[in-house]
């Protein structure tokens, strides 16, 4: 497996895997912000299913640190790669992405989809900077981060970016709370709480599917479920996952979107749902 930590060096890396024998191979990029888990390595296994090489990319943090000394974590993030047979981590550090600074994300020039909900314009062109580094043909994404998803899939299509996006199921632990690094740091008894989330997920796709189309009163009652099991609220959202607007009568394929606190923990989820 090869680690590079700056386009400089990623480039020759990747050109040796995109041309071998004189045929071109299919690359796969995975993004992630570290501490991987369960989850990130069912995406990479995703990626491997439909490429030739795989890219694992860690999106830097905002502070540098030296690219010379590997934390314990970051020692993790490359072993667990390495076991799920990754090509290529790549590392670069947010001077490297960003030797200007940030602030152009301030004046970020596209719309994006769901940015009432969420809209990290530094997540946005990282994401966009590493895509351009790596030059996948295929990106693929957890559903759990579904709206960065929709929002990176929006960006790629206004700037014709040839990357297909594909974004695979999340990875549940048997209670049904999602494999998430705030879920496995959670104690006891604030990790029973949030089975209440994959709970009411579950709920509202059995209220639609027995017919259910009163979706401003299912979304209502979802919160009060949450709100009750000491949840503070981002947004709970029923989606058309097409057309990324409010589902109606017409909906046939939905998406659940949820982003909630309890406590200092935040915990994003949703679900899919195709009648």
């Amino acid at each position: 497996m090869l680690i590079a930590h700056t386009p400089t060096t990623l480039h020759p890396q990747l050109d040796q895997l995109r041309y071998q024998q004189g045929k071109r191979r299919t690359i796969a990029l995975v993004t992630t912000r570290g501490e991987l888990h369960d989850g990130h390595g069912a995406v990479i296994n995703a990626a491997a299913t439909v490429s030739d090489h795989v890219v694992v990319a860690k999106m830097p943090m905002t502070v540098d640190q030296d690219e010379n000394v590997v934390s314990a974590t970051e020692f993790q993030d490359i072993s667990f790669s390495d076991r799920h047979q990754a090509d290529v981590v790549y590392a670069p550090t947010a001077t490297d992405l960003f030797p200007q600074g940030t602030d152009l994300a301030e004046e970020f020039p596209f719309q994006v989809p769901l940015s009432e909900l969420e809209h990290d314009a530094v997540a946005l062109l990282t994401h966009l900077k590493i895509i351009n580094a790596v030059q996948p043909d295929i990106m693929v994404w957890g559903e759990r981060n579904f709206v960065e998803y929709a929002q990176v899939k929006a960006l790629i299509k206004v700037l014709d970016i040839r990357t297909q996006l594909h974004c695979v199921p999340t990875v549940r632990h048997s209670n049904g709370t999602a494999v998430a690094t705030s879920v496995e740091d959670m104690d006891t008894e604030t990790a029973a709480t949030a089975q209440v989330i994959y709970q009411t997920l579950e709920n509202v796709t059995h209220v639609i599917r027995s017919g259910g189309r009163n979706f401003e009163n299912i979304r209502r009652t979802a919160r009060t479920a949450l709100k009750g099991a000491g949840f503070a609220i981002a947004y709970f959202e029923i989606l058309d996952e097409q057309t990324l607007a409010n589902a109606d009568e017409q909906t046939e394929s939905f998406r659940l979107i949820c982003q909630v606190t309890l406590g200092d923990i935040t915990i994003a989820d949703g679900m899919g749902l195709t009648l």
